[in-house]
């Protein structure tokens, strides 16, 4: 009998102690979010700057149409006197260990102007990881749509393929937003 009591009483501490470090890490997100809102679009900012500089780019547009799902935001990049330049479309795919994230930015004739890799820090540095280098991102430059003369990373095909899915996703998206330009 005496045990039982000791047993419900460890449970009941546990409990409390449990949902007090609940509700104090609720109480820390509720303060801390809008700040960590404030400097995941800080860095989007700055990584849409990076990709299409100054003076290049004088501003961007948020482009709101319907896109697939695997686009995670689509801008417009604008030139001083407002004309478009360039589409920045950052996509979601699966790699090997986890998703990626690419940005990729497509001239308005349909060429790809840079492709960035935002985040594979979900893959093994060694191989997956090795799409963040220029060595495989700039192959991309220039290409179209079909994507021709584009190499996989060996060791790292199923990264490879889930970057190029991305690219591959940014160029459906491009293809709708200039089709609801029209």
């Amino acid at each position: 009998m005496k045990n039982t009591k000791e047993i419900r009483k460890s449970i009941v501490v546990l409990v409390v102690i449990c949902l007090l470090t609940s509700a104090a890490l609720a109480v820390v997100n509720h303060f801390t979010a809008p700040v960590s809102k404030a400097n995941a679009e800080a860095r989007a900012e700055q990584a849409r700057l990076d990709a299409v500089p100054p003076p290049d780019a004088a501003s961007f547009q948020l482009v709101e149409t319907t896109l697939p799902e695997e686009v995670v935001s689509a801008y417009l990049a604008l030139d001083e006197a407002g004309s478009p330049m360039s589409y920045l479309f950052t996509v979601e795919g699966k790699g090997f260990g986890g998703t990626i994230q690419v940005m990729c930015v497509i001239g308005t004739d349909g060429l790809i102007r840079a492709c960035r890799t935002m985040d594979v820090s979900s893959e093994t540095t060694t191989l997956g990881g090795q799409t963040a280098n220029e060595s495989y991102t700039g192959q991309y430059t220039g290409q179209d749509a079909s994507l021709s003369g584009v190499n996989a990373i060996s060791g790292a095909t199923i990264t490879s393929t889930a970057y190029r899915g991305c690219v591959e996703t940014a160029f459906e998206a491009y293809e709708l937003v200039k089709e609801a330009q029209k």
